[in-house]
């Protein structure tokens, strides 16, 4: 398997800076949130680094659901960018959130769904123009947001959007799954690594709470898993403390 670290815990950073972090750790994958400060990273930013790249679909002020037809398209475009970013930048996952229900739409519930499935399937399909695989993630217990049930989002990859899915494993841990249900699905193509107490979704440094991660490798292991497994932790000492547990593992 491939670890990566994630923008989230080394951001304000400049892109060279964090460069410089990644490469100085041995590491050879980065995860860019395709978000200020980091919108505009280009080709040019990292062709000098033999690193690795994936890209995290922009979050903020962004819904696939929304029932304002301006809001949703604008955000589904807002994806589609990230689809060409991540060609431009030889980056072959792009983790794409689900929507939410707008509080002015819960009593149309079922025209959300469908909107969000919608949205996802065009997604998909754009992807696939880029030549690059959409990874749908499991989303934390947040009220209205959709997908927090990785059963749902597991049925509809299969049955309806056939992308790939990002196994948020906080996220499903903050839900109550346990690590043989998290991995249930056959179509796990990027995985977010932090770790919390399970009361909410605390993007804490690995080994710091009750997640099994030993047991999480040991079924990666099993699994010949061989694609990225991302660090996403808030802060820089969360991701150095997070390193340090995973050479206590021997995973690096």
């Amino acid at each position: 398997m491939k670890i990566s670290v994630s923008t989230l815990g080394l951001y304000p950073a400049k892109i060279e800076n964090i460069l410089e972090f990644v490469t100085g750790n041995k590491l050879e994958y980065l995860e860019i949130i395709d978000e200020y400060p980091y919108k505009n990273v280009t080709s040019d930013d990292i062709s000098s680094y033999d690193i690795g790249i994936s890209l995290h679909a922009a979050m903020s002020d962004i819904n696939i659901s929304s029932h304002v037809d301006k809001i949703r398209q604008a955000s589904i475009e807002e994806m589609i960018d990230s689809f060409k970013k991540a060609n431009e930048l030889g980056a072959n996952r792009v983790v794409v959130h689900p929507g939410a229900i707008p509080v002015m739409a819960l009593k149309f519930p079922e025209k959300i769904l469908e909107y969000n499935l919608e949205s996802l399937k065009q997604l998909n399909r754009e992807a696939e123009n880029y030549g690059v695989m959409m990874c749908v993630e499991n989303m934390p217990q947040i009220e209205r947001i959709l997908y927090t049930n990785i059963e749902a989002l597991y049925y509809d990859i299969e049955n309806e959007i056939h992308s790939g899915i990002t196994l948020d494993v906080g996220h499903a841990h903050n839900n109550g799954f346990s690590v043989d249900e998290m991995f249930r699905s056959d179509d796990i193509h990027h995985i977010h690594l932090s770790d919390n107490d399970s009361s909410f979704d605390m993007h804490d440094a690995l080994g710091t709470h009750n997640i099994d991660f030993k047991h999480i490798f040991e079924v990666l292991e099993k699994r010949k898993y061989d694609d990225i497994c991302v660090i996403e932790v808030n802060t820089m000492h969360q991701v150095l403390k997070s390193l340090d547990y995973l050479k206590e593992l021997k995973i690096l």
